[in-house]
């Protein structure tokens, strides 16, 4: 047993990802009873817990109102950038937080790592834990939002030593989870019922889904990363919120009747639009692993695999075997599966495309969508079995058996197993 990797994965967990279910069941509740539905669903409500859980380790998809204005489809991209490093055939990537990249021999250990496996690909995040720009921004309109200290300092200069070693680059950006942008704007912040900024359990403040000034700002942040080199920008916290007194939230700017889902439509079709149509930068999103088992609900937080399919080039479910609840498909222990368990969420999520396809096909002269390719979050943490180098290595297996065009691992405390890893050229 790893113990420091396990009291860094403790540290940062919460286990609050039931008020999901809670809010979504309430009709049900009313339809056929309390009883009926806790004994239906709760094995679904697990599900909701332990996804919703791993949010908290992390250091961490219209509306008829001008708000959710779709965004009109642009033929060709008005920038064509040429100074990317191409996406490998296959991503095979690590995270690393911010401030592990300004620990000089923490981050020199993961680059020599990188430079005898066949990992090609950092995750790196751009804001730090409190929500601040973790990089020396050179534009005028993100100066006030960044960090005291940037331990990623001059992005060129990162990137470049970076490509030196050719790794591919992705730019992590929390979006609606967010301390510093919320007090410095508090008519953009979810508020509470009865005045004052609305928190979720663990005391974090959001940001209102619906915020044309949020989108904005978020756009700025990854128009300044990409130009800096940084070859793709991944989204995440790209979700209503959830885990916290949902009966205390209150929305100044989402009109709390369009469906959730619809507001992330508009605000994927905003990036889409915004970073790959007009700069040509190639964007991702980390949406829940349940996306790829369940098509139709968007979990009371705006996430469907189909309404982000069509505006990003790679979708990161995070499907992590421990997070799947006791019985889930059979197995009473699902972490002890990972190969059985991440396969099948592959394949089950490859019906959502094929449909979209199958609609799109039905009208002749239409062109065919684009849609995002499936690259998962893959665990390396002990929760609910220990993973070892072969638990680790069963789950690459599914992710390239079950039709993923790579694979990303998440240790919160960047402390990776080296021997469930290939060794490189």
């Amino acid at each position: 047993m790893n113990w420091r990797h396990l009291a860094a994965e403790l540290k940062a967990r919460s286990s609050a990802g039931w008020k999901i279910f809670a809010a979504a069941a309430a009709p049900l509740v009313a339809r056929y009873g309390l009883l009926i539905v806790i004994a239906v669903s709760s094995p679904l409500l697990a599900f909701f817990s332990r996804q919703a859980a791993i949010e908290t380790q992390r250091p961490m998809f219209f509306s008829d109102r001008p708000d959710f204005a779709a965004v009109g489809a642009v033929s060709l991209p008005s920038e064509t950038r040429d100074d990317r490093m191409p996406v490998p055939a296959t991503v095979k990537g690590v995270y690393v937080s911010a401030d592990t990249v300004g620990e000089k021999r923490r981050f020199s250990e993961i680059i020599k790592m990188i430079g005898q496996t066949e990992i090609n690909t950092l995750v790196i995040d751009l804001k730090n834990h409190r929500s601040e720009i973790a990089f020396a921004a050179e534009r005028s309109d993100l100066r006030p939002y960044v960090a005291p200290q940037t331990p990623l300092g001059r992005l060129p200069e990162l990137t470049v030593r970076l490509h030196k070693e050719g790794i591919y680059l992705i730019g992590r950006l929390p979006v609606f989870q967010d301390q510093t942008f919320s007090s410095m704007h508090p008519e953009y912040a979810v508020k509470k019922v009865g005045g004052g900024t609305w928190r979720d359990y663990r005391g974090q403040a959001w940001l209102d889904p619906a915020s044309r000034a949020v989108w904005k700002h978020t756009v700025a942040i990854a128009e300044e990363a990409a130009a800096s080199g940084f070859d793709e920008i991944q989204f995440d916290y790209i979700r209503f919120p959830s885990d916290g007194d949902m009966n205390a939230i209150r929305y100044d700017i989402y009109d709390n009747k369009t469906p959730k889902y619809e507001v992330m439509r508009g605000f994927f079709r905003y990036l889409d639009h915004e970073l790959r149509l007009k700069r040509d930068i190639r964007i991702s999103v980390d949406l829940f692993g349940l996306v790829m088992w369940q098509h139709q609900s968007d979990m009371n937080i705006g996430q469907r695999l189909d309404v982000a399919l069509p505006s990003f080039d790679f979708i990161s479910p995070m499907v992590y075997p421990s997070h799947y609840p006791p019985g889930f498909d059979g197995y009473a222990n699902p972490a002890l599966y990972p190969y059985e368990v991440i396969y099948k969420n592959l394949v089950r999520g490859q019906e959502v495309p094929k449909k979209l396809l199958a609609e799109a096909a039905k009208n002749p002269g239409t062109e065919a969508p684009r849609l995002a390719t499936i690259r998962p979050w893959i665990q390396d943490f002990d929760m609910g079995a220990v993973y070892d180098a072969a638990k680790v290595r069963a789950q690459i297996k599914a992710s390239m058996d079950g039709g993923a065009s790579g694979w990303l691992l998440w240790n919160a405390a960047n402390v990776y197993t080296e021997s469930a890893l290939e060794k490189g050229d």
